[in-house]
């Protein structure tokens, strides 16, 4: 039976949720506790987390779940085909980023009716709906957060929907960063050790911008000259637009996190034209693990890394400002394919494909899919 669902309209238990999302990127172990808090407010059945690397043949990084008995849990990659099918419907596939799919809204009466996988796997469990938001999806990871709802609350109803809108953004924001150290519990006693152990540049500030601690990686940055400096014992980039966007963000670093939403906390540091580099801002203000990390210190910003690893499309679509149908498109042409082949793999019309093509190149400031690739190993190259 599902647990009795916690409110979620009170402050303080938006912010309790929201920072115990954030400590999950420092510290993966977190996130066992924290899917237990948001299946309850979500009044769901069960909830998991899957994270999974697509390169290197290694299966899942993380793989977490509440709820789930380990026999049903078995039989779930009974029906991966089906899952996946659903996945590329066009009614699934072309949903804004933060849009939770949902199988009552997204899936026709007559797919769910003759869907195995709902008579095999979720009706014996009195599973009548489920919501996965994806968190990654690109060539090099993929990530998703999903739950079942169980027959006694009925379907899923616009209040988890606008719940998940809510909770997406921040979910995203930990997964991508503990992806970004390559999932590494970062402890206030072994600190220094583990974040001088991390390849990308890392930097602990005030509210005001004031290095309080950098890793070697990051020390190393400033002493060439970018693209972070450290002039005045003070933070910066070496574009002066990106240093007005950094201490922007980690000035909001020190807001309540649950006020934060789709607020920007992956900036790129460098000019067009230049080999894009990425920071991403974590608060250390809020939550307890990431609130002992470093005493006075209400941002940590990782430097160097895109979304999702070291795949170029995801780190460009920061970066440019992609939508998500030019990031899929990119990724396509990064894969190898043919622009005709990835519009087919989309499902959308190759005039349409074109117009994608034409739109990342003015964005990008390239004339060639050459340059894509060029612009986008350069990229790779930053990150790892």
């Amino acid at each position: 039976m599902p647990a009795e669902a916690r409110p979620l309209n009170r402050p303080d238990a938006a912010s309790a949720l929201i920072g115990s999302i954030y400590d999950c990127a420092l510290d993966p172990s977190h996130w066992d506790a924290t899917l237990v808090g948001i299946q309850e407010i979500m009044r769901c059945e069960n909830a998991w987390l899957a994270v999974i690397d697509r390169v290197n043949g290694s299966g899942a990084l993380i793989r977490k779940t509440s709820r789930i008995d380990p026999y049903w849990l078995e039989r779930l990659p009974l029906h991966a085909a089906e899952i996946s099918s659903w996945e590329r419907l066009p009614v699934v596939r072309d949903l804004p980023l933060d849009e939770p799919q949902v199988l009552s809204r997204h899936l026709s009466p007559e797919m769910r009716q003759q869907s195995r996988m709902l008579k095999e796997w979720a009706e014996p469990q009195g599973i009548v709906d489920t919501m996965a938001m994806v968190l990654m999806n690109s060539p090099t990871r993929q990530a998703q957060l999903g739950l079942s709802r169980h027959k006694d609350f009925g379907l899923i109803t616009e209040r988890e929907v606008t719940l998940a809108r809510l909770l997406a953004p921040h979910i995203r924001r930990a997964v991508t960063i503990g992806d970004l150290i390559d999932l590494k519990t970062v402890e206030s006693e072994s600190a220094k050790q583990t974040l001088d152990a991390l390849c990308i540049g890392v930097v602990m500030t005030d509210a005001g911008g004031t290095i309080l601690h950098a890793n070697s990686a990051a020390e190393a940055m400033m002493r060439a000259g970018g693209p972070i400096q450290g002039n005045g014992g003070t933070l910066r980039a070496n574009r002066t637009s990106a240093t007005e966007e950094l201490h922007t963000a980690i000035a909001l670093a020190d807001r309540e996190e649950a006020s934060l939403g789709k607020a920007r906390f992956a900036l790129r540091l460098t000019d067009t034209g230049e080999p894009p580099v990425l920071a991403h801002v974590l608060s250390l203000k809020h939550g307890e693990a990431r609130s002992r990390l470093q005493p006075k210190a209400t941002a940590v910003i990782f430097v160097g890394g895109g979304v999702g690893g070291a795949n170029g499309a995801e780190a460009m679509s920061v970066a440019f400002a992609l939508t998500r149908m030019e990031t899929r498109v990119l990724a396509g042409l990064l894969t190898g394919q043919t622009l005709h082949q990835t519009a087919e793999e989309l499902g959308i019309a190759r005039t349409t494909a074109r117009s994608h093509l034409h739109n990342l190149f003015v964005k990008i400031g390239v004339t060639r899919q050459s340059d894509l690739v060029r612009v986008a190993m350069q990229i790779a190259a930053i990150v790892r």
